[in-house]
């Protein structure tokens, strides 16, 4: 009767998603939208974004009505010829599963979204070698992709049936704290050579092939705009050269491949003297990102393209990507002059910060957590000041990083600051606070389009001082929009009573100020009076104070956390244990022998394993005396753990997890007492992920990333005695994966263990549990687990790594709930599968730790949650 009815339940919450894209006759004429006659063809959902706001556009107006002619100007980006504003917000379909992915959307529409912005990870799409690209998602059942699920068209479609128009950001890198920034990890196995995002020719043909089958793929599903389709822009590379990097000549990075450019500008290898004729000189990043324009142009002429922060193409858009500086990069006019000269000024990234393990909210190693909806609103309306047209969210709705997808450090859920929590529900208060400031522009959008920007025409504000005088203040001003016009009989330009006076107010002083401005109601008084908190800005339309970045309306607060009693949640049940087989055994025909340890990568990729995990063995032999005191020093890389078995014994571990650096680093792990005799040692290497960054910042590789052990394991005895190499000529023996995983992917029954495993550490667990109902419009199911380090899979499908790894010096976990997607429980009556693989602790702490847990917001009587970064209520 239990599974019965949650399939009823389910079915009937599956057919409102499949309702919600299959709209009535009825709601094709209530949105306007026109009837489609020939492919691509749009059917609105229940929830889209109005056709009703002047200059802030729904895609659905333009659905099924021909091309959609796209342009840009100083001011903003344009559609057949119209000024048009966007309020967007990054959305990853590879972090997201099909349901999520809906969901999510329409929160965006109702937060008052009108873009969505989408990177196209190909590492996803192309993640083993010899396989051909395949554009469906994977839902990470195993390494092979699966053609039954979704794929990136429906994704885009998804979101054009909400009025949702699309910026797709090809790469092919990306960045995005994804796993060697969304490049497949075999490409450079099988090219080491090659240097990424640098002047050679074989990245420059690999390249260019990605770009043409991107450009291919969305040209056969008639998605751009100029085929009447939602991407109204692109963007090629990524990030290119940022900072320090732009400098770059390949002076001091100069190696075998790297190219020159003769006097035509064309690529030329200086070893094919027979390929140019004249003087030569070394390509810098600048001729690459030329490049990157000229083939994008080539293959996709109609294109509107773009480039972000950094270097760009001057057949591009350069776009900013921002925290807290996107008003400087304003007023610098974007750093290559043409910003609000000749190009618009859009903003890519507005950004949202991430979560590293282990790292705290207030003082996080690298890069930033989050930042509260008022420091994030006050910076949006800066933005708009200086004549923003275009505002994106980096994230809008981050999900989660599942498989082997987030890069060296990154948490399993991924950008939790965001309007959206990492499960899809909203983030209180920011997702309302944000809402109100997105209704307020998109009503006064067409008056910004059509003024001309208020940047460089700022006016001064008089503020009260202390001795209650009207001074003009030194960290206050404000700029104003409004649109002149000639009325009959007049040669004198007067404001349209057609446009709304728009007046922004800022004010950067770290104490309340108190301003006045002129009023523009001549009936009323002269001024207006408004007090600002320290470090804020306002809205003003029309005289009235429409918004004010650091007052949050107290019903945005006013939310609890609640979770569903224990006693309704179903238990965990049937738990089985086994032990992952220890070492590289010599029988096994995937072990690979050598005089040294195969590094991980390499040995992975060309055993066709896709696996976070390597097995390494062999033997040493102590004679004369024992070692009181014995440390292995292994040589390896960052984001790597190591896991140290002798004689099958677990003896210790050590771990490094950053995510800003990466390269060569030295683990040391404690063994303690080496008796006299020959042993058997054995490590297990554990990958939390390759860097993201590639070529930047200069502390990134071009070239291939390394895991495992990379170079020498050395053995101390202590002080007094001498360190020993054990990469010394001696037998190694490399196995890929882990054992487990082969088993895994080949059974096709559960495995079943009789009693618990007497090893500790490398446990692989299994339980069951029957699917809960719940709405998962508002609801969300978690798995809590606080003990250990490894991955979990549910009913198949790799979810990612865990840890209990907790936020610094205090006791609470980077992550402590890990969200099950509706799409992967069972809805046909069986029960779901959860199988974990522990790398570093023991079955009975697991099993009396993890539990499922059933969660959501409600309203509250009283402002419980905080504006706070990281409030440990708003997301768990």
């Amino acid at each position: 009767m239990f599974a019965a009815g949650l399939f009823i339940l389910l079915s009937n919450r599956i057919l409102y998603f499949i309702n919600n894209t299959s709209a009535s006759l009825d709601n094709i004429i209530e949105t306007g939208i026109s009837p489609c006659k020939g492919s691509p063809c749009f059917t609105p959902s229940k929830i889209y974004v109005p056709l009703t706001s002047p200059g802030f556009p729904s895609f659905l107006k333009y659905a099924h009505r021909g091309q959609l002619r796209v342009s840009y100007d100083k001011r903003s980006l344009k559609i057949n010829d119209d000024r048009v504003f966007f309020l967007g917000g990054s959305m990853h379909p590879a972090r997201a599963t099909r349901q999520t992915w809906s969901l999510a959307l329409d929160e965006a529409v109702q937060n008052g979204l009108n873009l969505i912005t989408i990177y196209v990870m190909w590492s996803d799409h192309q993640p083993v070698k010899n396989k051909g690209i395949d554009w469906t998602f994977p839902d990470w059942s195993s390494p092979v992709m699966d053609a039954a699920y979704w794929n990136l068209a429906a994704a885009i479609q998804s979101a054009a049936d909400r009025g949702l128009f699309i910026h797709l950001r090809i790469g092919p890198y990306d960045c995005a704290e994804y796993s060697y920034g969304g490049i497949p990890e075999w490409l450079l196995v099988e090219n080491p050579n090659m240097r990424l995002r640098r002047p050679n020719f074989e990245w420059l043909e690999i390249m260019e092939s990605f770009v043409e089958q991107i450009i291919d793929y969305v040209s056969d599903n008639e998605l751009w705009a100029h085929q009447g389709g939602p991407i109204i822009i692109s963007q090629i590379e990524n990030e290119l050269g940022e900072g320090e990097d732009q400098n770059e000549v390949t002076t001091h990075t100069h190696h075998e491949g790297s190219l020159y450019v003769n006097s035509s500008g064309q690529f030329v290898d200086p070893l094919e003297k027979t390929t140019y004729i004249g003087s030569i000189r070394k390509a810098t990043l600048q001729d690459y990102a030329d490049w990157c324009g000229e083939i994008a142009e080539k293959h996709a002429p109609q294109v509107t393209w773009t480039m972000c922060n950094g270097l760009s193409a001057n057949n591009t858009i350069h776009t900013c990507n921002a925290i807290n500086n996107g008003a400087d990069w304003l007023e610098s006019y974007g750093g290559n002059g043409r910003i609000q000269v000749d190009q618009p000024p859009l903003l890519t990234e507005f950004e949202e910060g991430f979560q590293d393990w282990g790292e705290t909210p207030e003082h996080p190693n690298d890069y930033f957590w989050g930042r509260t909806a008022a420091a994030a609103t006050r910076e949006a309306l800066r933005w708009f000041a200086r004549g923003g047209t275009h505002l994106n969210y980096y994230m809008f709705f981050g999900g989660y990083n599942r498989g082997r997808q987030a890069a060296g450090g990154i948490s399993n859920q991924y950008a939790t600051d965001a309007a959206l929590c990492s499960s899809g529900q909203r983030h209180q208060p920011k997702f309302n606070h944000y809402q109100s400031l997105h209704k307020m522009i998109a009503s006064i959008a067409s008056t910004l389009l059509a003024a001309e920007t208020a940047l460089g025409n700022e006016k001064p504000v008089e503020v009260m001082s202390k001795e209650k005088e009207w001074v003009i203040g030194s960290e206050q001003r404000m700029f104003e929009y409004f649109v002149n016009q000639k009325e009959t009989g007049s040669t004198v330009p007067v404001r349209s009573k057609s446009f709304k006076q728009v007046t922004f107010v800022e004010n950067d002083a770290s104490e309340e100020a108190v301003i006045r401005i002129p009023n523009i109601n001549e009936k009323a008084k002269k001024y207006q009076q408004y007090s600002l908190a320290p470090t804020s800005a306002i809205l003003v339309v029309d005289g009235v104070l429409e918004f004010d970045s650091a007052i949050i309306d107290p019903k945005s607060m006013s939310f609890k956390r609640e979770f569903a009693d224990s006693s309704s949640i179903p238990a965990l049940l049937s738990w089985s244990s086994w032990p992952e087989r220890i070492g590289a055994g010599k029988g096994d025909p995937m072990t690979l022998i050598d005089t040294v340890p195969f590094e991980q990568t390499k040995l992975n990729v060309e055993s066709s394993v896709w696996s976070d995990y390597a097995w390494y063995e062999t033997s040493l032999t102590l004679e004369g005396n024992s070692m009181k005191d014995a440390t292995l020093f292994i040589e390896s890389q960052r984001s790597n753990g190591l896991l140290v078995f002798v004689d099958d014994s677990f003896i210790g571990s050590a771990e490094d997890h950053s995510h800003i650096f990466e390269g060569n680093l030295t683990i040391a792990v404690k063994i303690g007492h080496l008796p006299i005799g020959q042993h058997k040692l054995s490590i297990l290497s554990e990958s939390m992920g390759h860097s993201n960054l590639i070529g930047r910042f200069s502390n990134s590789q071009t070239g291939p990333k390394l895991k495992g052990i990379s170079g020498d394991v050395l053995l101390s005895g202590g002080e007094k005695m001498k360190n020993v190499s054990l990469v010394d000529g001696r037998e190694w023996r490399s196995f890929p994966g882990l054992h487990g995983e082969k088993d895994f992917y080949e059974a096709s029954t559960r495995r079943m263990a009789s009693e618990y495993p007497s090893q500790q550490n490398a446990i692989w667990t299994s339980f069951l549990f029957q699917s809960p109902e719940f709405d998962p419009t508002f609801q969300s199911l978690f798995l809590e687990i606080t003990t250990g380090r490894g991955h979990f899979w549910l009913n198949g499908k790799d979810l990612g790594r865990f840890w209990n790894i907790t936020q610094g010096e205090t006791d609470r976990y980077s992550q402590q709930y890990y969200f099950l997607p509706i799409d992967y429980l069972r809805t046909d009556g069986y029960l779901n599968e959860v199988v974990v693989f522990n790398a570093i602790g023991s079955e009975s702490l697991l099993q009396n730790t993890t539990k499922l847990v059933l969660s959501w917001i409600s309203p509250s009587g009283e402002p419980n949650f905080s504006d706070e970064v990281g409030y440990p209520l708003a997301c768990i």
